[in-house]
């Protein structure tokens, strides 16, 4: 489990984290809520998560995400 919460990661850090994720061979949980990381960090972390098959628990309350984003991250 890797809780990131209220961390004020944003747009940046949410891609980032999202680029760190693609090696990720071990985490399965990941609390990333309250972090705003709005459409470009959310895109970004869809984009990873399709990968990315590991993380079975993804929090991503209150980020700032578009609709769309959401429903690609299966959230919508």
């Amino acid at each position: 489990m890797l809780r990131l919460k209220s961390c004020g990661l944003g747009e940046g850090g949410g891609r980032a984290l999202a680029e760190a994720l693609r090696l990720n061979s071990t985490l399965k949980s990941l609390d990333i809520r309250l972090n705003d990381m709005g459409e470009g960090g959310g895109r970004a972390l869809a984009e990873t998560l399709r990968l990315n098959t590991r993380i079975t628990s993804l929090n991503l309350w209150n980020n700032d995400l578009r609709e769309e984003v959401q429903s690609a991250l299966g959230q919508g």
